[in-house]
């Protein structure tokens, strides 16, 4: 394994590369479906926080721990940010799936320099269910994680050690959401998916970290999920983990 594939510099400029490759003309139309996903999810999150965040901040503090605003309410507000943009990332991935399945297949080829038409020429619809099935299990995995994390946030006083808890949380699982398709693609199971990532933990929450700062990105959290599938199948290439 290349040593250089470890570095943050190299994900960095893996993630920075993914742009470019969802732009290449064989890539782009595996896109544009999940782009407007997310463009309406997201719109359906920023409006119910400007609907609702006003009102939780008011009650979120009782008057006798009033003094502890200024460390409480910033915390809090990062807290809502960083839950709501995300959960809203992992609806769109969901539904975008399929996508995203096809997407990894397309980027791979290309990186093979192989014809990217042939390459993604399997029945759309007969892989679909393959792919919602693999995206459901690692929703699953995901929720029994972060049901508790996220009832930690929501407590005044606690949610300063289980902020870090959830960001960290965060990264990994947005890792490992998206090199999954890439390894769906070669019939890796989900078990294996872990161990190939485990590897490498520190460059796989390094990535996912980057991901998670691309999510609360206006704008570019609308393009963010899919230049991360790119460049998660970017990286796993150049490592040979797809074989």
């Amino acid at each position: 394994m290349n040593p250089d594939t470890q570095s943050f510099l190299y994900l960095i400029r893996s993630f920075i590369a993914g742009i470019t490759l969802i732009r290449q003309p064989g890539l782009r139309r595996f896109v544009i479906i999940p782009l407007l996903i997310n463009t309406a999810l997201f719109s359906l999150a920023a409006w119910l926080l400007w609907s609702y965040l006003s009102t939780a901040l008011d009650a979120l503090l009782p008057s006798w721990l009033a003094w502890l605003a200024w460390l409480v309410l910033p915390l809090f507000l990062l807290s809502i940010l960083s839950i709501v943009f995300y959960s809203f990332t992992l609806l769109a991935n969901i539904i975008a799936a399929p996508f995203y399945g096809k997407l990894a297949q397309a980027v791979e080829a290309h990186l093979k320099g192989g014809p990217i038409a042939e390459a993604t020429s399997g029945s759309f619809f007969k892989d679909a269910p393959k792919m919602l099935a693999s995206e459901v299990r690692r929703l699953s995995y995901y929720l029994l994680r972060a049901v508790p994390l996220l009832l930690l946030t929501l407590i005044p006083g606690v949610n300063m050690i289980s902020l870090p808890l959830w960001l960290m949380f965060s990264a990994w699982f947005l890792s490992f959401e998206y090199s999954a398709y890439g390894l769906d693609n070669h019939h890796v199971l989900f078990q294996q998916q872990k161990q190939i990532l485990n590897r490498t933990k520190l460059s796989t929450m390094s990535f996912g970290g980057i991901s998670l700062l691309a999510t609360t990105i206006p704008v570019v959290n609308l393009f963010a999920p899919a230049i991360a599938v790119a460049a998660a199948t970017k990286i796993l290439f150049e490592r040979g983990e797809l074989g």
